[in-house]
């Protein structure tokens, strides 16, 4: 008799429990800004573009960007419209097209590393 009431009165505070949280505006409030479950979360994965560079034009333009089989990218003094060109479509014969393999926001960090490259 006694464990039945110890958890009815156990299960009743968790129940109250439970209401008080749901119920709540802080709680409440706190549950609202985390990301629902599966969904990515913005501030994960910032762009790294110094190995987004590595893995994908340092075959290319050496790890260094001082060039190999591409160019030097070093003091380029080109727009960064032209670079984020370059590296969507490629050029013919010469660069591999990106479009396809790389997200606009790899691109623009990569545009803005290139530009880094004094």
């Amino acid at each position: 008799m006694i464990t039945k009431s110890l958890t009815a009165l156990a299960l009743l505070a968790s129940g109250l429990i439970s209401h008080a949280q749901t119920n709540n505006p802080d709680v409440r409030s706190a549950d609202a800004a985390r990301p629902p479950a599966g969904a990515a979360d913005p501030n994960a994965g910032a762009i790294n573009a110094p190995t987004l560079f590595l893995k994908n034009c340092a075959h290319c333009h050496g790890a260094t960007a001082h060039g190999d089989d591409g160019p030097d990218l070093h003091d380029l003094g080109l727009a960064d419209d032209w670079i984020a060109n370059r590296i969507r479509k490629g050029k013919a014969g010469e660069m591999t097209a990106f479009a396809g393999k790389l997200q606009p926001a790899e691109i623009a960090a990569l545009v803005a590393y290139v530009q880094s490259l004094k």
